[in-house]
């Protein structure tokens, strides 16, 4: 018998070039709990969202380790997922279809020679939930191709980089998965990485991230129609 179902856990979204060296360049951390919420409809598909949710955003240094500047922030967040399926009981995952976020600094902040409150902002296509049934935690997953992102920020330009991911961690998810046709409540935070960033920022993706969101928005479409569902053993 088919099973399908929407879960939570941690998002992974990383844009191709699997030979680039990907360095995590800023993280958030909540700043207060159920921050996050995430919506099932009937069809398998859903919604994940956070409005106003207050954060801090720290930008690292080289490493990707230490934080060399922590700005007080409000996240907005928003995606689309696509029906989700339950395999032998334990593992849930759904695909992400589409989404956006905002972290925009509470007051404006000096960085890298540069002033403004577009700490980072960003749009996405592709990438997978998945987390383990009955739990309130997510566990990651490798991205599922194809993906694209694009990121913007009046600090940091990506214009040189071929390569960036989003990681968010989902901790707290109440109802637990599996259950309340998988929506829920919870807390999450978040790492960001490419492969380059320098102090000159883009407030406008580059071409190159444009052509590549449109190709993965495509690809995305195509292998949804293509996909079978999962079949699991009653």
């Amino acid at each position: 018998m088919n099973k399908k179902f929407l879960i939570a856990g941690i998002l992974a979204i990383g844009a191709a070039a699997p030979a680039a060296a990907i360095t995590t360049f800023a993280t958030f951390s909540p700043n207060s709990t159920d921050n996050i919420s995430y919506v099932g409809n009937s069809d398998g598909t859903g919604t994940i969202s956070s409005t106003g949710a207050p954060v801090t955003f720290h930008f690292l240094d080289a490493s990707g380790v230490t934080a060399v500047q922590d700005v007080a922030a409000t996240l907005t967040f928003s995606a689309s997922t696509g029906p989700g399926s339950i395999v032998g009981g334990v593992l849930a995952y759904a695909p992400v279809t589409s989404g956006s976020f905002r972290l925009i600094a509470d007051a404006p902040t000096s960085y890298m020679g540069h002033t403004g409150t577009n700490l980072l902002s960003g749009r996405f296509s592709g990438g997978v939930f998945t987390g383990s049934v009955g739990g309130s935690v997510g566990s990651l997953l490798n991205s599922l191709p194809p993906v694209a992102v694009a990121f913007t920020s009046s600090f940091l330009g990506f214009g040189s980089s071929t390569a960036r991911d989003i990681s968010l961690a989902f901790d707290g998810i109440n109802p637990p998965i599996g259950t309340s046709n998988g929506s829920f409540t919870g807390t999450v935070s978040g790492n960001f990485g490419a492969d380059s960033s320098s102090g000159s920022p883009n407030t406008v993706p580059e071409p190159a991230a444009w052509a590549l969101m449109v190709a993965g928005f495509g690809l995305v479409g195509t292998a949804a129609r293509r996909r079978a569902p999962v079949t699991v053993a009653a």
